[in-house]
């Protein structure tokens, strides 16, 4: 288990983040059993790694789940068709077992600019990335369980919870600011990012536990350093809405 606080101000500064963290705790489906009872069915290993095949079963397959396996009997041709099974080619973020699509940012306006004139340039102007529509497709309670399934090689690292400012008609997040006292600034800002948890729970597979219960809102899953402006990307993330 690796605590986040700590590690998101050093994310913040290396990725132009600004600063915190967060998200929730989840308990992820596991078929192994399913597998381990056609196994002891005595079926033939071809019918039981056509089935995980077609089936769309979620493995465990942690060094402990391997060894349970063997113990139960399964072979070591199945064994590898579960861990082929397993593998992903893009990251999958659930919230409470919902599936959450994968949105960017491809729009910034800019706020601030009446009251960075108006103070002689002492209050920055804010730039602000947005998502449309005021809430996500997929909607949680407080303490949601998230899960994250990452593709080989990837880093549970890169992915972090903030929350998004709710309008009538879109959601947005601040990602920059020009002038002001301290500067031009790139990134989060500190009090959008959530504090959480992160845990293990199998092959490259993750759970984010919130430190405390979510406010009503819009949050993210966003992905570190997936911004690019040359590309009108301003990052990308999952949403989903807190009621």
């Amino acid at each position: 288990m690796v605590h986040r606080k700590l590690m998101c101000v050093v994310l913040a500064t290396c990725f132009g983040l600004a600063t915190t963290l967060g998200s929730a705790q989840t308990s992820i489906r596991n078929d192994n059993d399913k597998v381990i009872a056609l196994s002891q069915k005595g079926l033939d290993d071809d019918i039981v790694i056509a089935k995980i095949k077609a089936a769309g079963w979620n493995f465990q397959l942690g060094d402990d789940d391997l060894v349970a396996l063997k113990k139960a009997g399964v072979s070591s041709k199945v064994v590898a068709a579960m861990l082929d099974a397993s593998v992903i080619s893009t990251a999958q973020v659930a919230v409470d077992g919902k599936n959450l699509e994968m949105h960017t940012l491809g729009q910034a306006k800019v706020g601030g600019r009446i009251g960075h004139t108006l103070t002689y340039g002492i209050k920055s102007v804010k730039e602000k990335a947005f998502l449309n529509e005021p809430k996500a497709a997929v909607t949680a309670g407080a303490s949601p369980e998230i899960t994250i399934s990452l593709p080989r090689g990837e880093t549970i690292d890169n992915y972090i919870l903030v929350r998004m400012d709710q309008k009538d008609d879109r959601r947005e997040l601040e990602v920059g600011s020009v002038g002001g006292i301290v500067g031009a600034k790139t990134g989060i800002r500190a009090e959008a990012i959530q504090k959480t948890t992160v845990q293990a729970t199998g092959s490259n597979t993750f759970t984010l536990a919130l430190d405390a219960p979510l406010k009503p809102g819009a949050y993210m899953v966003y992905v570190v350093g997936s911004a690019d402006k040359v590309k009108d990307i301003y990052g990308q993330g999952y949403d989903f809405s807190v009621l």
